[in-house]
C-alpha cells in the first residue's frame, strides 16, 4: 500500500466511522421527535406548581434588536406576577438602555440594571453574574439580546423541569428568524436544525444527555449557586456550565417544543469571528476538564468524547481526503488500491445530504432546504476547517505568550418590522 492509499483509506474509515455514530444519533432523534410532541401536547395544559423565574438579558451595545426581544419576553404565556424580565445592560453607548426605560413604563416585570461605569464590556458570562446579583427567582433564565421567544416557551421550559426531578437545566430549541437574509443564513438555518436534532435529540434518546447552547435556558438558582455562578475566564458560558453540571452526575435537556428565535451573522466576517470564539472557548474547556473525564465516564466522559470525535476523529479525517484528492491531481501520491472507495466517499456525502434534508423538512416543509443540504457540504461544512485552524492558532499563542482569551460580541443587522 502507497502513501496515497494509506491516505485515502484512513480518510474513509475516520469520515465513516463518524457517520454511522451520526446514523445511530439520528435512529434515537426520530424517536424523540414523536415523543417530544406527544408531551408538548399534555405540558400544554400543566396545572403544577409555577416557580417564580427571573429572566436575564445580558445586553452590551444591542439598540438594534432589543425592543423585539423585550416585547417576545414581557409577552410569555406566564403568569406576570411569577416572573421578571432583568435587563443586564451591560456598558452600552448606543441608546440600549433608554430603549429599555422607556419599555420599563409599559410592562410591570420588566427591570434594567445598568453595570456601573468602568465594569462593562468583559464579557457575557461577568454581565449574568452581575444580573444574578439582581435576580429574585428560584430559576434563572437566560436569553441573548436577539431572541424573540414563542409566547409558550418559558412556560413549556418550566413545566419540562419541574416535572422531572432528574433535571437541573432545561434549553429551548433556538430557530434561525433571518434565514431567508443570504445564503450565509440559509445555512445557518440548516446547521442549527440538523446539530439539534442529531446532537442534542439524539443523544438526549440514547444517553440522556445534551447541552446548554446559551440562550433560551432555564436552570435552577440553587445550582448556579452551588458551582459558584458562571467562569468569567470562559468564551462559551454554555459550554463550561453545561461540563461542570455534567461532573456533579446532574442532567440538562433540550426541549424541542420550547421555540425561541434568533439573529444570526449576516456576512461571513461576523460569522467567522463569532465561530472562531465559539471553538476558542471549546478547545479551551476541552484542555481543562478532558483530565476529569477520565475518572468520571458518564457523563461527563461521554461528553467529551463527543469533542473528540468531532476534533480528534471527523476533521483531520476531512482534511486528509482533500488532501489526498489534491495530491492526487498534482500527482505527488497515486491512489491505485482496489475497493468500493470512490463510491463510500459519494454514498457519505448522500448521507449526510439525506440527513440534513430530512431534519430541514421536518421543521419547515421547505423542500428547497434539499438543495441546499447538498451544497452545504461542499461549501458551508468545509468553512469549519478554517474555523478549527483559526481558534486552534489564537488558543496555541494565548498560551505561548499567557494571553487571556477576549470575548467579542456577535455584531447585530437591522430587521425590517
Amino acid at each position: 500500500m502507497n502513501l496515497g492509499d494509506a491516505m485515502l483509506v484512513t480518510a474513509l474509515w475516520g469520515i465513516w466511522t463518524i457517520l454511522a455514530y451520526w446514523v445511530f444519533l439520528s435512529v434515537g432523534a426520530s424517536r424523540y421527535y414523536f415523543s417530544s410532541s406527544e408531551e408538548a401536547v399534555r405540558l400544554a395544559q400543566w396545572e403544577g406548581h409555577l416557580p417564580f423565574v427571573s429572566v436575564m438579558v445580558p445586553a452590551h451595545n444591542e439598540a438594534l434588536v432589543i425592543e423585539r426581544t423585550v416585547r417576545a419576553l414581557c409577552g410569555q404565556n406566564y403568569p406576570v406576577d411569577r416572573y421578571e424580565v432583568i435587563v443586564v445592560n451591560d456598558g452600552s453607548s448606543d441608546g440600549t438602555g433608554d430603549i429599555v426605560a422607556e419599555l420599563c413604563e409599559e410592562f410591570p416585570q420588566l427591570r434594567c440594571y445598568d453595570v456601573p461605569i468602568g465594569e462593562g464590556g468583559k464579557g457575557k458570562s461577568r454581565t449574568l453574574n452581575v444580573g444574578l446579583v439582581q435576580a429574585r427567582g428560584e430559576l434563572i433564565s437566560v436569553f441573548d439580546a436577539d431572541n424573540t421567544p414563542e409566547p409558550t416557551c418559558l412556560w413549556l421550559l418550566v413545566a419540562t423541569l419541574e416535572n422531572d426531578p432528574r433535571l437541573v437545566a432545561v434549553n429551548a430549541k433556538v430557530r434561525t428568524r433571518n434565514r431567508d437574509a443570504t445564503w450565509l443564513t440559509r445555512f445557518i438555518n440548516l446547521e442549527f436544525i440538523y446539530y439539534q436534532w442529531l446532537f442534542q435529540g439524539g443523544r438526549w434518546a440514547w444517553f440522556g444527555l445534551s447541552m446548554l447552547m446559551g440562550t433560551g435556558y432555564v436552570i435552577r438558582r440553587d445550582v448556579i449557586d452551588v458551582l459558584g455562578g458562571f467562569d468569567e475566564t470562559s468564551l462559551v458560558d454554555d459550554t463550561e456550565m453545561s461540563l461542570r453540571i455534567f461532573r456533579g452526575d446532574q442532567r440538562i435537556r433540550w426541549v424541542p417544543y420550547a421555540v425561541t428565535w434568533e439573529q444570526e451573522p449576516e456576512t461571513f466576517r461576523a460569522w467567522l469571528r463569532q465561530r472562531t470564539r465559539w471553538t476558542q472557548g471549546n478547545l479551551s474547556v476541552i484542555w481543562k476538564y478532558l483530565p476529569h473525564a477520565v475518572n468520571q465516564p458518564y457523563p461527563l466522559g461521554l461528553e467529551m468524547l463527543t469533542f473528540l470525535f468531532n476534533y480528534v476523529i471527523f476533521v483531520p479525517a476531512l482534511i486528509t481526503s482533500h488532501l489526498t484528492f489534491l495530491l492526487s491531481i498534482l500527482g505527488v501520491v497515486t491512489v491505485d488500491i482496489p475497493g468500493p472507495y470512490l463510491y463510500m466517499w459519494i454514498l457519505a456525502v448522500v448521507i449526510f445530504t439525506l440527513h440534513m434534508s430530512f431534519a430541514a423538512l421536518s421543521e419547515d416543509r421547505r423542500w428547497s432546504d434539499a438543495g441546499y443540504s447538498l451544497l452545504c457540504y461542499f461549501t458551508y461544512a468545509q468553512l469549519f476547517i478554517l474555523v478549527l485552524f483559526s481558534a486552534g492558532y489564537q488558543n496555541l499563542m494565548g498560551r505561548l505568550f499567557k494571553k487571556k482569551l477576549h470575548w467579542a460580541k456577535t455584531a447585530r443587522t437591522k430587521e425590517g418590522e
